[in-house]
Parts: structure tokens; sequence; C-alpha cells
């Protein structure tokens, strides 16, 4: 591959990106419907993902929707997905159709498929948009390509789906501790304790526990390891990185907070570089989310052209109309969705590593850290791009939106340490430890 120019390079990359989605979804849709019909009800009988909107950990305000709030609402779409993926056909790869009977309560959905016989070859019967004999319906999820659909059903399939909750905390754990020790050694202290901090202060442990939620934070973590592990990368080599970020989050992402993925990993560039001249630095750090806006819009397109062309429907017409809807006056929501997301912060929890690092900066400043400063202040502007663009969305969502502000967080902190001049706090907390043991002899 190494011997393809760079725009053959960035074909092959996104051809073989988009064979593997394909090659994902048959993989799903060979799984027998028993097996996933067996565990949903197991599922369904425990008592898991029958509340459409529950809390986690904290119970009041049980009507509101709040940033302790688990989605179980999108969570039981996408196992309802995961469900009727056969029921079209080969076409239901492209098209992920869902049963319904209630546009409220998607638990109610859930349940009313579950009571559908299977046939004599363990599969759900053939449900189309006509309405049956229960009153329910297929409504079909053509304009998304939502890869985590094909993985749940892969995991229904010997599991019930609270063991995929307890999966998913597990894994995204063990990966945001391997990355705060991977960034300690081959980043900083500053920069291994910043990120995780940020993701704390937006509740990230909702995340883990979330179908809808986990697949950003997952690819957010992948990418940091990614760029840790590999730090002689060249500019296009990054730029690759972060076209690929782009298009995985566009494939497993239901549009929750897809800027997470490209946010987080470039406070990690940043600091990994450590790139002196701004200029460079900041066109550096515009190109590449230049380049994962690229593979996410790719992404999208060769969904709807690839369903489009496999079945019988327009599907770019459907994402048109269903765009529109949302985006109509959407520049009035601007500052509304802003001010939603950053209203929930727990700002005094931010505050507080904020005033000790300016006091640190007052006293013993690094004389060039201006340049980091301006750097950091672009990645930071990057949630508050996609409130813009997707400002009503953004306000709607905003009990999850905002942890798209994680970014920020983690921009602000770094910028602000990037000011301190550390060798000499580190000396100076040296020269105090020895003159206290000097003292106790």
């Amino acid at each position: 591959m190494k011997r393809l120019g760079p725009i053959a390079q960035t074909a092959m990359v996104c051809v073989l990106l988009l064979a593997a989605y394909l090659l994902l979804g048959l993989a799903a849709y060979l799984v027998p419907d028993r097996y996933v019909c067996e565990h949903v009800d197991r599922t369904l009988y425990i008592g898991d993902l029958l509340g459409d909107y529950p809390k986690a950990i904290v119970f009041d305000d049980l009507n509101v929707q709040d940033s302790y709030t688990l989605d179980n609402f999108t969570d039981a779409i996408i196992v309802n997905q995961a469900m009727m993926l056969r029921s079209s056909g080969l076409k239901g790869i492209m098209l992920l159709p869902r049963y319904q009977i209630s546009n409220d309560s998607q638990s109610a959905n859930l349940k009313a498929l579950m009571e559908l016989p299977l046939d004599g070859k363990g599969h759900l019967p053939r449900i189309t948009e006509q309405r049956d004999s229960n009153g329910g319906h297929a409504v079909f999820y053509g304009r998304y390509w939502h890869g985590s659909t094909f993985v749940t059903r892969l995991l229904l399939a010997v599991m019930t789906f609270i063991n995929i909750r307890l999966l998913l905390y597990v894994v995204s754990s063990m990966l945001l501790l391997w990355c705060c020790a991977a960034l300690w050694k081959r980043a900083g202290r500053a920069v291994a304790l910043v990120v995780p901090f940020s993701l704390l202060t937006v509740n990230v442990y909702v995340m883990q526990f979330s179908m809808q939620f986990a697949p950003v934070l997952l690819i957010a973590l992948a990418a940091m390891l990614w760029m840790v592990y590999h730090r002689g990368m060249t500019a296009w080599q990054c730029g690759l990185l972060f076209f690929t970020v782009g298009s995985l989050t566009s494939f497993f992402d239901l549009i929750t907070i897809p800027s997470l993925t490209v946010g987080l990993p470039l406070v990690v560039w940043v600091a990994i570089q450590q790139r002196q001249n701004w200029r460079k630095g900041v066109w550096m750090v515009v190109s590449l989310a230049l380049w994962w806006l690229i593979g996410y819009v790719l992404t999208w397109l060769a969904k709807w052209g690839v369903a489009s062309l496999l079945t019988d429907r327009n599907i770019f017409v459907d994402a048109y109309g269903e765009a529109s809807r949302w985006n109509n006056n959407s520049g009035f929501y601007i500052f509304e969705a802003m001010g939603a997301c950053l209203g929930r912060l727990r700002w005094i929890y931010i505050i507080i590593p904020l005033s000790v690092l300016l006091v640190l900066a007052v006293l013993h400043p690094r004389k060039r850290g201006w340049s980091m400063v301006v750097q950091y202040a672009v990645v930071l502007l990057v949630p508050f791009v996609y409130y813009c663009l997707m400002a009503r969305p953004a306000w709607h969502h905003s009990w999850f939106n905002y942890r798209a502000l994680a970014t920020a967080v983690a921009a602000l902190l770094m910028a602000v340490a990037s000011m301190v001049d550390w060798r000499r706090w580190g000396k100076l907390i040296a020269k105090l430890w020895t003159s206290r043991k000097n003292a106790t002899k």
C-alpha cells in the first residue's frame, strides 16, 4: 500500500472500510433469529429495556431527561432492528427494519415483537409496512447505517442485552485504563490526567452502559491509543487515521456525540507533537479535522448510494427529508443549544482544577507555552462547531449532546497546563522534599 499514491491510498482505505461494513452486516444476517429472540426474551424477563429513559445511580426527577439518563429508547430500537434484520431478506442489511406498534414507546414495540411466533426454521415472520392483525408494521431506517445493530445481533446470539452492557463496561474500562497508562508513559502526565478527568465531567459511566453511546467512546479511545503507539506517523498517515476514524464514527454512531471521536484525539495529537510553530500546528489541527469530516460524510453518502442501488428505495430522498425537518430554522437554536449543553456541566468540578493550574501558571509561567495555547484553543472550538451545524438536534437532545464538551474541557485544561513551567515546579518540589528529609535527620 505504501507504493500507492496519496489519493489511491485514500480510495483503497475507503473501499476496504465499505467492504468490511457489508461483511459485518452479512455475518449478522446469517445468525438465526431463534438465538437472538431467546436472549432478548430473557432480557425482557429480567426487566432490562422495559423503561425507555431510566436513570443511572441518581433517581430524582424521573420524568426529566438529564445527564444521568440511560437511553433505553434508542437501545430498544437497536435490539428491535437486530431482531428484524432478516425480515426483509438481504435488503434488511441496508434498510434496517424494525417492528412498530407505538410511536412513543420503543419498549412496547420490543415486547410486541417478542409476541410474534417463529416459523418452523426458527425465524420471525416476514413483516411489511402494512399493519398486521396486532396493529404492528415495519419501519425502515435506511438513512442510517448503524453498525451497532450488526454487532448487537451477533452478541445477542450468545448473551442477553444485560450481559452486553457488562461487556461494554468491561471493555471500555480496560481501554480507558490502557489509554491512561499509555498517555502517562508516552505523552506526559498532564494529558494522561486531563483526558479521563474531562470524561468524568460528562458522566462517562452512562456511556459505558449504553449500546447507543459506547461506540463513540470506544472509537475515541482506540484512536488515541493508536496515535500514542505510532508517534512517528507522517502528516499523510495522520490524515488517513482521522479519515478512518470519521468513517467508523459514521458507521457505528447513531448521531449521538460524533465530535468526541475527533476532538479528544486532537487534544492528544497536540500534546504529543508539542509544535512550537503555532501556525503549522493550527494548520495540522484543521487539516486533521477536515480529514475526519471527509471520512464521516463519504461514509454517509456511500451508505445512501449503495442502499439506493441494492433496494427499491431512494434513500437520498428519505435522508434529505429528515435532514430538512431537523434543520428547519436550525440557526435560531444555535445559542439555545450551546446554553443548554453548557448548563449541564458541573462547573464546580472544572473550576477547581482550572484555578489551581492558573495559580501555578502565574507563579511559574512557561514562556513559550502560548504556542500550545493557540492550538488547544482551536481544538476547544470543535464541539461548538458541531453545535452550530446540528443546532436543533443538539438543543433537543442536550441531555446527551452536552458530552461533546468533554473535548472543550480537556482542551481548556491542557491549554492552561501548557502555560505552567513544570520543570521549575519539579525542581522546587524536589528542593523542598530534600530540605524536609534533612530536617528530620
